[in-house]
């Protein structure tokens, strides 16, 4: 497609942006959320071709597809049915079997409040990594102000044992209960900490009580028995569902827990209305499948190369984190789906923070650094009224709004030296330091802006972006449900490990074979 929009200096985006009902055709809507995107490097003309071109990649026939439970994971041959754990799946055959396994997750859910489990769980400490933490770690800091009607939730995902360390810090044993998510049950990270929490159950509350204290998420149940939970408390995961898009399921469990039947069910039905939003809208209504075409465009089209998103809302502080995994996992491949085909593009570098924290450190290479980077503001309208602190709520959206604006306008070297004036500044002084505080603006960024952060509200934005990435893959031609390079990276671990050990004589780089030796040596 041919690149309609300017020349890829930041300078022409500010022309763009004064064009006529830039407003009527660059905010985009979908269930709890608005998407301005009318600061982004896109004419008219050019979010046509995309249309045009999205048509042509057959993007309405792969969202069919997806939610007719067809094989959209080629590679590995499967369905990929995370959005049917949400509802809308009354015509799929595993229907039944994921109502039977939410079921069985709320049953147990409700005995753990209820205290039924023999003790009183005032923690859950939850184990594990990747899809497995990310996830809940997302939703429990979203949600645990307003939805939290049961125990305390800790994280460990860490291979470092310090981790684990850090995790039971302060923790009675006697009334915490453990809950390990690994669909393999082989995960070395999840395993290693596993055994820690076995180690640590049996020293503080004895062998003999140590099953109570145990319950697992995984796909393989004898290695979970085998660890020591028990069979009623072993919970199972779908292959068809990625660990990435896993939070729906029994990976959920601790949360579920924790925060209620309510904010769960609530959770979910915030995703089930924009899994029918992105079944049912045609494209130019569908918020997900725009927001793919606009990736398409600034990413692949003009080569932008990162995104960061910027979460101007404190429960939302982990969605960079779980952004970075669901994006560059599932895109970030170089293997068309095509056999023997290489992809043009690949996804974009994903990253982010809280932004109020980042404007006192990256937001100067965003204002004045010389590579370009797409800006996502997340910001929430009722900011601060929940927590009855309105004031810092207004001044938290007034700096979202402002960073936004900076962004686009910048300041001339004529304007800095006003403002040095303004302030009493001498004449050499201002010669100097103006060139200094101009910035050329020209810098392209999305406005999210959710009614509210509800467990309808945030259930909505993790399936917008999960819908949004298996949108851009299809544009892209690639497979967003396998994970290839993550599986080398840890059969390599596992073989360098037996290396370390003495028991593994593969032929290896000479820096590798240094590190093995070095390392060696200190642990003797």
């Amino acid at each position: 497609m041919a690149n309609t929009v300017g020349n890829g200096k930041f300078q022409i985006l500010k022309e763009i942006v004064r064009e006529k009902g830039r407003n009527e055709e660059f905010v985009w809507s979908g269930p709890h959320i608005e998407a301005d995107v009318t600061r982004q490097p896109i004419s008219e003309s050019s979010y046509e071709e995309l249309k045009v071109f999205s048509e042509s990649q057959k993007l309405t026939e792969s969202i069919d597809a997806l939610f007719a439970g067809a094989i959209v994971n080629g590679s590995e041959n499967r369905p990929a049915l995370h959005w049917a754990l949400r509802g809308n799946a009354d015509h799929l055959d595993k229907a039944v079997e994921f109502a039977q396994q939410a079921e069985a997750c709320a049953e147990f859910a409700n005995n753990v409040r209820a205290g039924k489990l023999g003790f009183e769980v005032k923690t859950i400490l939850h184990i594990g990594i990747g899809g497995s933490d990310l996830g809940p770690r997302l939703i429990w800091d979203a949600l645990r102000p307003i939805g939290h009607k049961g125990p305390n939730l800790r994280f460990c995902a860490n291979i470092d044992p310090a981790d684990f360390i850090e995790a039971i810090e302060g923790l009675e044993a006697e009334s915490t209960l453990v809950v390990v998510v690994s669909k393999s049950f082989k995960t070395p990270e999840t395993q290693a900490n596993a055994k820690l929490a076995r180690e640590w159950l049996i020293e503080e509350v004895g062998e003999a009580q140590l099953n109570k204290h145990m319950a697992a998420v995984s796909s393989a149940p004898d290695l979970a028995q085998t660890w020591g939970a028990p069979a009623d408390r072993i919970f199972p995961m779908d292959s068809a569902v990625g660990g990435r898009y896993s939070v729906w399921s029994s990976v959920g469990l601790s949360l579920m827990i924790a925060l209620g039947n309510d904010a769960w069910t609530e959770f979910l039905a915030g995703a089930s209305e924009m899994d029918t939003h992105f079944r049912d809208a045609p494209l130019e209504e569908n918020l997900p499948a725009r927001l793919a075409m606009l990736d398409y465009h600034l990413h692949s089209q003009r080569n932008v190369p990162s995104r960061v998103v910027l979460s101007y809302a404190h429960r939302l502080r982990k969605l960079p984190d779980f952004l970075q995994q669901l994006e560059m996992e599932s895109n970030g491949k170089s293997a068309a789906s095509g056999k023997g085909e290489l992809a043009d593009t690949t996804a974009p570098i994903t990253w982010g923070s809280v932004g109020t924290l980042g404007q006192h450190s990256f937001h100067q290479l965003l204002h004045q650094g010389t590579d370009r980077s797409s800006a996502e503001f997340i910001v929430s309208l009722n900011a601060g009224l929940k927590e009855r602190k309105q004031e810092n709520g207004q001044a938290l959206l007034a700096n979202a709004y402002a960073q936004a604006e900076a962004f686009l306008v910048g300041r001339s070297e004529a304007e800095a030296e006003v403002q040095l004036r303004e302030k009493g500044v001498d004449e050499d002084t201002i010669k100097a330091r103006a060139p200094h505080m101009h910035m050329e603006g020209g810098r392209a960024s999305s406005m999210f802006i959710l009614e509210d952060i509800s467990p309808r509200s945030v259930g909505a934005l993790i399936a917008m972006y999960e819908h949004r990435t298996f949108a851009y893959g299809m544009l892209l031609g690639i497979n967003p449900f396998d994970q290839w390079g993550v599986e080398l990276g840890k059969v390599m671990a596992e073989e360098i490990d037996k290396a370390i050990s003495g028991s593994e004589n593969k032929d290896r780089d000479s820096t590798t074979l240094r590190l093995i030796e070095k390392t060696q040596q200190a642990r003797k």
